[in-house]
């Protein structure tokens, strides 16, 4: 069994597990997947080291925890429209101009945000594959995280009775917003995903109906039921909170590392480099979401209370 064979190391006080002496590529029994479940449920994020996968490897190894979900571009993808070319590398291994649209989009990816988001049931899980990472002496890169359990529990109570109510409109769409250089999507691409509206205080039956905060950087900056004004100032301030030490953890990457994080309960975002220096190749499987967002007014948790 995995937890006889495997070498565990914990990452941080906030969040995190490092596991060793485990091959991703080869079949997985089910208690073992098991295991990497609870490991989540706990821990929220692991990282496999020295892992050797490609496109299919990545997406069997992912499909080992739902279904896999299909990116909204195609053009943005590497090979297999489920596998998300986070890279500043073409497929063809073409190191891509700053001003690329691929590129401009993982530029996106420096502002705070969980994947999927802007779909009515967001993923549960990303897992994310360093092909090419930024040698040591480079500045920025890495991926860091913010733990949103820990930051509602840090909450002042007033703060907490502000964003109860509250909600965000999330729109992959509005992307084009904050990242004009981005062409227009297609009216299909649009259709497939309108805006999505969830609240900003996440509820999880799953654990124990505890709150979380859940909002995002990269689709929209204000938060929504209040003045926009007002929305705006609260977003900037949320922002500034959970970018807090005491919240967060950053992965400083490795070639070969595989890092699989809860998109429930974490916000994440790539510390910007030098996109023309440097080349940093990854690919993402995203695991989807069954269950829209709860909140603290949701008919299932108003009916637990």
């Amino acid at each position: 069994m995995l937890k006889n064979k495997i070498i565990t190391k914990q990452l941080s006080n906030k969040l995190g597990v490092s596991i060793s002496n485990f091959d991703c590529s080869k079949e997985i029994k089910f208690d073992d997947i098991e295991l990497l479940k609870k490991i989540m449920q706990d821990k929220h994020f692991i990282c496999f080291k020295n892992q050797n996968l490609n496109g299919d490897s990545l997406a069997k190894f992912t499909k080992n925890f739902g279904d896999l979900e299909a990116y909204p571009e195609k053009d943005k993808t590497k090979g297999k429209i489920e596998i998300f070319n986070v890279s500043n590398v073409s497929e063809d291994g073409e190191h891509l101009s700053p001003d690329d649209q691929r590129v401009i989009l993982q530029k996106n990816n420096s502002r705070w945000h969980t994947d999927s988001s802007y779909r009515y049931y967001p993923s549960i899980f990303s897992i994310l594959y360093g092909q090419e990472t930024l040698p040591h002496e480079a500045k920025g890169g890495q991926t860091e995280f913010s733990n949103m359990l820990l930051a509602y529990e840090n909450l002042s109570d007033d703060k907490k009775q502000l964003l109860e109510p509250l909600h965000q409109v999330h729109s992959y769409n509005d992307i084009r917003r904050l990242e004009p250089g981005l062409p227009e999507l297609t009216y299909e691409e649009k259709s497939n995903f309108p805006p999505v509206s969830h609240p900003v205080i996440r509820v999880h039956p799953d654990r124990n109906y505890k709150k979380s905060i859940y909002f995002t950087s990269n689709t929209s900056l204000e938060i929504g039921g209040m003045g926009l004004e007002e929305g705006k100032k609260l977003h900037g301030w949320l922002v500034d909170y959970i970018s807090q030490d005491k919240f967060c953890y950053k992965h400083s990457w490795e070639k070969n590392d595989l890092i699989m994080w809860d998109n429930r309960v974490l916000l994440h975002r790539v510390i910007p480099y030098d996109y023309s220096k440097y080349r940093r190749a990854m690919i993402r499987g995203t695991v989807e979401g069954k269950v829209p967002v709860l909140g603290p007014f949701s008919n299932e948790v108003r009916l637990k209370a």
